[in-house]
């Protein structure tokens, strides 16, 4: 049974049967452990994997572990054969060498069999022993000090254990293989025992050598076991030491053990019980004959005793002597209670005696041991005293003279010669030895203490290794619960959208027409497992630690998103596409051929192309859907797309319309191939990749302050890098052909064509003839994005003057932006490489083929219209466009200028000239004859554009600021005209009807006169710049801008106008001559009398004679009357006006009508009711009376 036990619980088996199941619970459960949304044992590998490398682990553990052993105990076998080296020159070289041969041999031999069986071989328990090969590690150590002849040795000898050394090398093994000398090793099947020289004890021969060979003893102990170097120690006390010695002797022994079981304590740094053996007990007198009668069994039982481990260790300074001395008592009890009974056993009557004196002879010695042993295990305040674990009596062999101390000390005290005692003879028995090892000692071997330094940090260690695990346990749980706890709220919160998700989509009409509405539901379906705790699918870690169940929800609504995509979103896209071939227009063949080719992806999955579709559903919905709609609804109506197209070609729900497939393919017959390669290349953004070309790069850092742009774009904003230098020969060039192909190849499904046309088109010639005809649109297209950027480019409108001179000083510098900007123009624009142009074999091959396919297509037919000129390559479409400003910018010839450098000159004149104006206006003087202007428009003509354009406009500019400038100073000189102006004309009569005051007849003459203020003015400041041949007058035009007329200038053209009218007779004074001739008067009325400052005109309906009136009169009066005789009834009988212009008041009160010449007209004067009339002729066709000017006229305040 115990056999039976002992293999169910033995470690190996216990360990395999470990490794069996978890082994199964790997492969049976691991499939189930996610972490997150990864299931790292799902496969066999992996499961397979992790059970490998924890087998692996363990056995590499014990085979750490036995190689550790092994080498542990080779440290040992080395250093213990080590020891006899270092006593050379005590054994002879023969003797050393049959000493290591024969200790090599023991240790050979304890490596083959089991330490705890002596004499069989080892079995099959000792190999799957885990510990089998630890040899004399793992056993339990026990050393033996004493003083000499304690016994040490004799009671090893007799102490009943198993040496299994002796059965292979005879009884002489032993001894050891050590050396007498020093200590000698007994290997027993149970424990090792260590047997020291006494002289280690004592110390008392050669201090220094014993005290360093002891103190090596326990270093070699330390280093081999340095956790528990010994299990416990064996002091033997001899008997006869304690019944011979002194109490000077004795206390001089006890000092001895006591120093070397403190040693052994603070060395090995632990604390070790002490099993005191007091030895060759037979030679007190009487213990042969008082144990004669024992047996074997009885011989083997423990003589002595035991105390409490606690008792043992806790000594007060009272020592052991107490403690000892109770003991003791019960053990000599023990001895008196079996007197008699042994007595009547015996019949010799000397042995009877010998009998009867034992107790005697055993109480006698009590003391003496109780004096040494409190001496050596006394506590005290400053240092713990030795463990002491018992104290037994032994006998080994029963040689020597027993002591008789009663019968001394009676023959002392008589003073009688002390009789001696005739020597005892072996009886080859011992005595109380082999129970004491075997049942008490050794079943005590791990009551020693471990290396208190090393177990306390193996402890504090021990204790941190569980207090983490205990902790990380806990945190685990603790964190388990709460992530599950959190889980069930999340399962609860995405379950309680369901529902109204579910009554959405059930609502949802099945044709729903407006795709911005759906999207926000689907996307809501899709992200229906995301909270804002895990948004993004990054949820907390409180949710994670492998419970988390978001991942299982997101692909349960990821496969929900997708059905729902099939059945609402996928019907719309189809019908949509259906609709745009039916309302296509016929003109846009391209919308009708992309819209075409994505119709049929959805009905012919072998044609899919995710990219291509995508692309054109996003077109349309860029351009038809409302601009009102947000940018972050347009996105996610294209995420939806996207995970319909990710899962696959998708296939229409509705069926396809052939008749509608098949009028779109007619229509688009007749739509070239090459308009929808180059359109598509467009489309791609092709060179997106190549920076753009923009005016302000490479005008430089000057470039925006001279130029901007027509259209009002920046000019950061340029041609895209697909119509560039590198765009072309970097990008179009390689992408030209392979997309060329590959619609070559799509064309035929597309448009439905026999495999004969599309074999033909995908012909090597065919597609080289298709290829460059999607290279000339390209290029043609090229010319004009140049062109435009050309046309769009112009000098900053300058509000000022100085701008404009800024301008051209920036223009005509050494880094002029013009320059620059032309150069980069030329260089973007030339896009053959002039090694190209060189004459070679490759350049005359290529203009070989090029004529020899020339003639064919003038034999059998070809677009004439744009084919290249023989031996010019096709780039030079756009060459040969900007060929003029390729010449302006490249020298003719090396270090030569070009002609740029002279256009670069006129901006210099430009400078100059404008320079001149702004000092000249500054200085309020003549500017620069107006003929610079027209010199630089001439030179400039003779350049190309841009740059004729911008030499003209910024001297037309200047110009035209130079003359507002100067008129601006004008403007400052008319000041005291208008003053003057303001006081002696403003409001007054003639110039306002109804203004009771007059202007001043020499006031009107100093104004209006000749040489007057506005005639004077007029000379000096503005007639070189007035234009007075057009009505009204203008302003002279500037560089052919057209002139511009002010109300100031129409002033001065009323002044004139007045001058010439009032003042023709030339003098200082305005003048003028009217007849008056009668035409009609009333009947009522007699005579009639018009008098003007004395001048008369009668009429008594006589004679019409034309009477003459001359204004101002000669008198001076001022005054104008009108009479009619007689009186009318009411009494009235005319009127009378005063003041220098009372004649124009007069004839203002009259009826004026026009007469059959400018200088007639016909006035009639109303008196009552009575009229008369006059003819008026005047002495010029240019008169005054009513004149428009005078009504007009205001004074002027600015040019």
């Amino acid at each position: 049974m115990k056999k039976t036990v002992g293999f169910l619980f033995h470690p190996v088996l216990l360990t395999v049967l470990a490794l069996v199941v978890v082994s199964l619970l790997i492969w049976w459960v691991g499939p189930l452990i996610r972490i997150g949304s990864l299931a790292p044992l799902e496969s066999d590998l992996a499961r397979g994997v992790l059970i490998g490398v924890i087998v692996l682990v363990v056995v590499l553990r014990a085979v750490w572990r036995r190689w550790r052993t092994r080498k542990a105990s080779q440290n040992l076998t080395e250093g213990l054969m080590q020891a006899p080296a270092a006593r050379a020159e005590a054994a002879d070289n023969g003797e050393q060498k049959i000493l290591n041969t024969r200790f090599t041999d023991a240790v050979a031999t304890l490596k083959q069999m089991r330490l705890h069986a002596a004499g069989k071989k080892p079995g099959w328990r000792d190999w799957m022993s885990l510990s089998g090969g630890s040899y004399l590690y793992d056993l339990p150590w026990y050393v033996f000090i004493g003083a000499p002849g304690a016994g040490k040795t004799t009671a090893l000898v007799n102490s009943g254990l198993s040496f299994p050394l002796a059965d292979k090398f005879g009884p002489g093994a032993i001894r050891g293989v050590g050396g007498t000398r020093n200590c000698d090793w007994w290997f027993t099947d149970e424990a090792v025992l260590i047997d020291t020289a006494g002289r280690y004890t004592t110390q008392d021969s050669h201090q220094s050598e014993d005290k360093s060979a002891w103190e090596g003893f326990l270093g070699l102990l330390k280093k081999a076991r340095p956790r528990r170097p010994l299990n416990g120690v064996f002091l033997t006390v001899s008997v006869a030491d304690l019944l011979s010695q002194g109490a000077e002797a004795r206390t001089t022994l006890a000092a001895s053990i006591r120093a070397r079981l403190l040693e052994l304590d603070a060395k090995l740094t632990t604390r070790l019980p002490v099993y005191v053996l007091v030895t060759k007990s037979d030679l007190l007198y009487g213990f042969t004959d008082y144990f004669a009668d024992l047996g074997k069994e009885q011989r083997a039982q423990v003589f002595g005793f035991t105390l409490p481990p606690e008792e043992g260790v806790q000594l007060d300074e009272k020592g052991l002597a107490v403690v000892f001395q109770r003991e003791f008592a019960l053990l000599h009890d023990r001895v008196n209670d079996g007197l008699i009974a042994r007595m009547q056993q015996e019949t010799d009557g000397t042995r009877r005696a010998a009998i009867f004196g034992f107790p005697a002879q055993f109480a006698s010695v009590g003391p003496l041991l109780s004096d040494l042993l409190d001496q050596v295990f006394t506590g005290s305040r400053f240092a713990q005293p030795p463990w002491v674990r018992g104290v037994y009596f032994t006998s080994g062999t029963q040689e020597g003279s027993p002591i008789d101390r009663v019968m001394g000390s009676l023959a002392r005290s008589f003073g009688l010669e002390r009789a001696m005692l005739a020597p005892q003879k072996s009886s080859g028995r011992s005595y109380f030895l082999t129970t004491l090892l075997r049942d008490v000692v050794f079943p005590e071997q791990r009551l020693a203490g471990a290396d208190v330094k090393l177990e306390r940090r193996r402890h504090t260690l021990r204790l941190a290794a569980v207090s983490g695990m205990t902790l990380v346990t806990l945190a685990l749980l603790a964190g388990w619960g709460y992530s599950t706890w959190r889980n069930l709220n999340y399962l609860k919160a995405v379950e309680a959208r369901i529902d109204p998700l579910k009554e959405t989509l059930t609502t949802l009409p099945a044709r729903v027409q407006n795709l911005v509405q759906v999207a926000p539901v689907l996307q809501s379906l899709r992200d229906i497992w995301k909270t804002p705790e895990n948004q993004e699918g990054n949820p907390p870690l409180a949710m994670t630690l492998g419970l988390y169940q978001g991942d299982k929800l997101d692909a349960a609504a990821m496969l929900a998103h997708q059905r729902a995509l099939n059945e609402v979103f996928l019907p719309q896209l189809a019908k949509r596409l259906e609709d745009q071939l039916r309302t296509a227009q016929k003109d846009n063949l391209e919308y009708s051929y992309e819209a075409l080719k994505s119709y049929l992806m959805l009905h012919q999955p072998e044609h899919f192309d995710a990219e291509a579709l995508k692309a054109w559903i996003t077109l349309d919905w860029a351009r038809s859907l409302d601009r009102g709609i947000p940018e972050d609804q347009r996105k996610l109506l294209e995420d939806q797309l996207d995970v319909l197209i990710a899962q696959g070609p998708p296939h229409s729900p509705l069926k396809m319309d052939d008749n509608l497939v098949r009028n779109v393919r007619a229509m688009l017959a007749s739509y070239p191939l090459e308009a929808r390669v180059f359109s598509r290349l467009k489309r791609q953004r092709l060179g997106k990749d190549i920076p753009a070309f923009s005016v302000a790069t490479a005008a430089g850092p000057s470039g925006p302050l001279v130029f901007e742009r027509i259209s009002g774009k920046p000019l950061t904003e340029g041609v895209p890098g697909m119509f560039t230098y590198d765009g072309y020969h970097k990008r179009f060039q390689n992408e030209v052909t392979v997309l060329t192909a590959l619609l070559a190849q799509e064309d035929p499904w597309v448009l439905g064509q026999d495999r004969s046309a599309a074999d033909k088109l995908r012909d090597a010639a065919a597609l080289g003839a298709l290829t460059d005809r999607v290279r000339r649109l390209y290029l043609e297209e090229y010319v004009k994005v140049w062109e435009a950027l050309l046309a769009d480019v112009r000098l900053i409108k300058a509000t000022g003057l100085e701008k404009n001179i800024e301008a051209a000083r920036i223009l005509s510098g050494v880094s002029s932006p013009l320059a620059n900007f032309l150069r980069a123009v030329v260089k973007e624009t030339t896009l053959i490489p002039a090694e190209a142009s060189k004459d070679n074999v490759v350049t005359k091959a290529a203009e070989t083929v090029r004529s020899t396919r020339k003639g064919l297509e003038d034999l059998f037919g070809g677009d004439a219209g744009k084919q290249v000129a023989p031996g010019k390559r096709i780039e030079s479409v756009v060459d040969d466009r900007f060929e003029p400003l390729r010449r302006m910018v490249t020298a003719a010839a090396p270090n030569q200028p070009a002609p740029l450098d002279d256009a670069l000159k006129l901006f210099n004149e430009v400078y100059v000239y404008l320079t001149a104006v702004d000092t000249a206006v500054k200085a309020r003087t003549s500017p620069p004859p107006g003929d610079v202007a027209g010199k630089l428009k001439s030179d400039a003509g003779r350049l190309p554009e841009p740059v004729r354009s911008m030499v003209e406009n910024l001297s037309q500019s200047g110009a035209a600021q130079a003359q507002s400038a100067e008129r601006g100073n004008l403007s400052q000189d008319l000041r005291p005209v208008t003053e003057f102006c303001t006081r002696a004309i403003a409001g007054r009569y003639p110039f306002v009807g109804s203004s009771k005051r007059d202007v001043l007849p020499e006031d009107f003459g100093q104004m209006f006169g000749p040489g007057g203020l506005m005639d004077d003015f007029f000379q000096k400041k503005l007639a070189a710049l007035v234009d007075t041949s057009t009505r009204p007058w203008r302003y002279k035009p500037v560089a052919e801008r057209a002139g511009v007329t002010t109300q100031a200038l129409a002033q001065f053209e009323r002044a004139a106008r007045i001058r010439d009218i009032f003042f023709r007779a030339g003098g200082r004074a305005p003048a003028m001559r009217m007849d008056f001739k009668p035409v009609e008067m009333d009947e009522t009325i007699t005579q009639f009398i018009l008098d003007v400052d004395g001048q008369l005109v009668k009429y008594a309906h006589g004679p019409v004679v034309p009477m003459a009136v001359q204004w101002p009169g000669p008198k001076g009066s001022n005054q104008v009357r009108v009479q009619v005789s007689p009186p009318s009834a009411t009494g009235s009988s005319g009127l009378s006006v005063d003041g220098p212009w009372a004649l124009f008041r007069a004839l203002d009160d009259g009826q004026l009508e026009a007469g059959d010449a400018p200088e007639k007209f016909f006035i009639t004067f109303q008196i009552g009711a009575r009229k008369t009339r006059f003819e008026v002729t005047t002495n010029s066709v240019q008169h005054p009376i009513r004149l428009r000017e005078l009504r007009e006229f205001a004074c002027p305040e600015g040019l």
